[in-house]
């Protein structure tokens, strides 16, 4: 079957799309080893052709005890999170080009080891989970708010959602029947390096995780294969998530959040630190705040105080890296870029990963 690509992405076939949402309705638990599995797959081709390094296995608790989550992360950029694989396969980084270059399934595979924690891009129903034809454990999450956008998780060595997560039918009715969407601080499967690996691996699966992002177009019926690094903050790549910040909105609501953020700045702002650092960009924040004051709805995008403070607050964390995720002025960057997005952007990925230093944030899992 040809892959073509489109303006959204890469697109499947009008063939494809029959054969998946046919699939969609024959989903059956089953029971494995303790955990709760989903049958049949998607019907697309397997997740293949993917490398990775791995470590001996832990349990949940030990991998996120500070000590060895630390030992774990060390290599990982305090922003953007583990690296993104290197193929020979793919002639390069095992990116979303280097995946179509590899005739491999479009995604990208983060260079991560065995029992790592993962949790969602967004706030997810759970749709699938499940082993591929090549023997991949999967699951497939669906967009709370835009179903229409999908994301899998590949390779991975343990599933840790159960059946009040999963949803069957229409997404309009997950509420009336109970489902319960999955949130950004649920810890939801444990990467791995289940599947068939590349030939010249003997077939075995380095560890590391695959994430394909999907998008499902009911009017003409194709599956788009989606960069996922275009889907995070401003189209850029995913960074972590502070485990705070609402993302998870309507793309209608996000001016009333900005507004309210900008309402309480210099209430946001004495919760900082008493340091030199934090004291020079509070000044400007407050600055530019008292600028904003009685500035309404989009308006406020229109402004250039406005704008410099966007500019200021992405340039000292996601440019310097001077304030890491947990800090406050990381989690204010999140809040006043994430509501301001272009609205054509609907739905806004962090990464699936903890970022060091916020493990209690997070559920342990659910």
């Amino acid at each position: 079957m040809k892959i073509k690509k489109k303006e959204r992405g890469i697109v499947v076939s009008t063939k494809m799309w029959n054969n998946l949402v046919m699939n969609l309705n024959r989903r059956e638990f089953l029971k494995r080893s303790g955990k709760f599995g989903l049958a049949a797959g998607l019907a697309i081709s397997g997740i293949s052709g993917c490398s990775s390094s791995g470590t001996f296995k832990k349990s949940l608790e030990e991998t996120m005890s500070s000590a060895h989550y630390f030992r774990m992360t060390r290599d990982w950029d305090p922003i953007y999170g583990p690296p993104i694989r290197w193929s020979s396969k793919y002639g390069g980084r095992a990116n979303f080009d280097g995946h179509i270059h590899g005739q491999a399934t479009p995604g990208i595979d983060y260079d991560v080891d065995i029992g790592t924690p993962l949790v969602p891009m967004k706030a997810s129903y759970l749709r699938q989970a499940t082993k591929d034809p090549h023997g991949s454990l999967y699951i497939l999450l669906i967009n709370k708010f835009y179903p229409s956008y999908r994301i899998s998780f590949g390779h991975l060595d343990r599933i840790l959602t159960d059946e009040r997560y999963y949803f069957r039918g229409h997404i309009t009715k997950a509420v009336e029947e109970g489902v319960q969407p999955l949130q950004r601080e649920d810890i939801v499967a444990l990467s791995g390096n289940s599947g068939t690996g590349l030939i010249e691996n003997r077939f075995f699966q380095p560890p590391h995780l695959h994430i394909t992002l999907y998008y499902l177009n009911y009017k003409n019926r194709t599956m788009a294969y989606l960069d996922p690094e275009k889907f995070g903050l401003d189209g850029g790549r995913p960074v972590f998530w502070d485990g705070e910040t609402v993302l998870d909105i309507e793309k209608e609501k996000r001016i009333s959040k900005l507004e309210l953020t900008l309402e309480n700045l210099e209430k946001e702002t004495e919760r900082w630190p008493k340091m030199s650092d934090f004291d020079q960009l509070k000044g400007s924040m407050i600055e530019y705040g008292r600028h904003l004051a009685g500035i309404k709805g989009k308006k406020i995008l229109d402004s250039k105080h406005f704008q410099n403070m966007r500019a200021l607050l992405k340039k000292v964390t996601l440019e310097e890296k001077s304030f890491l995720p947990g800090t406050r002025p990381y989690s204010l960057m999140l809040k006043v870029v994430g509501y301001s997005m272009d609205e054509n952007q609907e739905v806004i990925l962090t990464l699936p990963f903890i970022a060091p230093g916020l493990t209690e944030f997070y559920k342990r899992a659910v």
